[in-house]
């Protein structure tokens, strides 16, 4: 759910318009690593809820 908000186009389109380019691959490189972490994080707390 994170990841249609942050790293959606549209998004994207306006950020690369206020940033440089090398800040806009940062953004999107440590945002799809932050998801994907949080989503393990999730998937491994599943079971103890359970």
């Amino acid at each position: 759910m994170m990841a249609v908000t942050t790293l959606s186009l549209p998004s994207l389109i306006m950020l690369r318009k206020s940033v440089k380019p090398k800040l806009l691959v940062l953004f999107i490189g440590i945002c799809t690593i932050g998801i994907i972490l949080v989503g393990y994080l999730f998937n491994a707390l599943q079971f103890l809820l359970i």
